[in-house]
């Protein structure tokens, strides 16, 4: 293990006190405050439990980074889960701003679990795939990191240091050894009584399944199904965690066929992607699928498909998924605009040659092709891309070397 110093996976308020929180770190420093900011969890009022829930997400793990302090907090929040004070609404500040109902805690506390597991295993894939390894640390110099972290005058040099960067590999490696923990801790709730617990338990086991390469076992939920939310929601983890979802291609409901589609292994299934394009003929229709939409979209439902059917497109596949984007066009705004045609574009307007390095060259009316041409005129007719806009739509048409103004774009395709 690394500096969290877990013993036996312990789990639960036992945590709270055998770990040594002032060797650990968090994303605003010593995890020394991490006991009395975690406890009201189980102890506090509505108030108070809200501020835990901020710091879960504000320092243990702040913007998905995953610190030595995760570790513990994880294997604390997992061994609380069956307590009956977190039957209590509760919700944290993010969720307050957005106008959402509170949701018994319990739910939110397995929403952070699944966090976790994303975050841990998204940062072992980014350092696996990074071709120099770095060399375990030696205890003395780990303690002088700690120490330079944890100093009262500790600044930016002392955060990025070499060194930091193995001991959060350290914490990723001990978040994936807790990963059985986690999921055992987790499985009772794929039964329970209430429809919200099991999705959110569902999305918890599956992202620690994920995390530690367990199988995964999601019969009793399936068995309890009632819902196209839950349907859903099982489909999506059988498909994150490797499984085969071909059956659910043929499912009589639109949206469970589309989840299957998006499993990995269904990438080069022409079937999987017709079901994709299908789903988007009715972008709207698609973001609505859900009343409890599940944590697979992070936002709208048509983004994800957007995304994931361009990445299994080509630039050979623009003409065909034309249709695509003039389905897309009417519900564009200004918040939209680059996820909803950001994906295509890329597609219809592939990099030429010296376009590596920006900036791009501009792009003229002789070298567009007939499909180009199309996809500029769905732009061009369209309002929701250009009234009010933000930058980063103007960026994406940067990149494929197309002009930001609406004017500009008819004037490209000359008048």
């Amino acid at each position: 293990m690394g500096a969290a110093t877990i013993r036996d996976m312990q789990t639960g308020p036992d945590v709270l006190r055998s770990t040594a929180w002032d060797r650990t770190f968090h994303a605003h420093g010593s995890g020394a405050d991490a006991p009395e900011r975690l406890t009201p969890l189980l102890t506090g009022g509505t108030c108070e439990r809200k501020h835990a829930l901020d710091y879960l997400y504000g320092s243990i793990l702040h913007q998905g980074t995953v610190y030595p302090a995760t570790v513990p907090a994880a294997l604390f929040v997992a061994g609380i889960l069956d307590r009956p004070e977190l039957d209590d609404l509760a919700r944290d500040s993010i969720s307050e701003a957005m106008g959402a109902a509170p949701s018994p805690l319990r739910q939110s506390l397995l929403g952070f679990l699944t966090d976790v597991a994303d975050s841990a295993a998204a940062f072992a894939a980014s350092t696996d795939a990074t071709p120099v390894a770095r060399a375990p640390l030696s205890e003395d110099e780990r303690v002088r990191l700690i120490d330079a972290v944890l100093a009262d005058d500790a600044d930016d040099e002392a955060w990025s240091e070499g060194g930091v960067e193995t001991l959060m590999d350290e914490a990723a490696d001990d978040l994936r050894a807790a990963a059985p923990a986690l999921n055992e801790a987790v499985r009772p709730f794929l039964t329970c009584h209430d429809p919200l617990t099991r999705i959110r338990a569902v999305e918890a086991a599956a992202a620690t399944a994920r995390l530690g390469g367990l199988a995964l076992d999601l019969s009793g939920a399936a068995d309890m199904a009632e819902t196209r939310d839950e349907g859903a929601v099982i489909v999506l983890a059988l498909g994150e965690c490797g499984g085969d979802t071909t059956e659910f291609l043929t499912h009589a409901d639109p949206a469970i066929r589309a989840c299957a589609a998006l499993a990995p292994s269904q990438r080069d299934n022409p079937v999987a992607t017709g079901e994709l394009v299908a789903a988007l003929a009715g972008p709207a229709e698609a973001d609505a699928w859900f009343t409890t939409r599940p944590a697979f979209f992070p936002a709208r439902v048509r983004f994800t498909l957007v995304r994931t059917l361009a990445e299994r497109s080509t630039p050979e596949d623009a003409a065909r998924l034309l249709p695509v984007l003039r389905a897309l066009a009417p519900l564009t705004s200004v918040l939209t605009a680059a996820e909803d045609a950001g994906p295509l574009l890329a597609l219809a307007f592939p990099p030429r040659d010296g376009d590596e390095k920006p900036p791009v060259r501009a792009r003229n009316l002789e070298e567009l092709t007939g499909v180009q041409r199309d996809y500029l005129r769905v732009l061009a007719d369209s309002d929701g891309f250009w009234h009010d806009r933000i930058a980063n739509f103007r960026v994406v048409l940067a990149r494929l070397g197309l002009p930001g103004e609406r004017e500009e774009v008819r004037a490209l395709l000359g008048g």
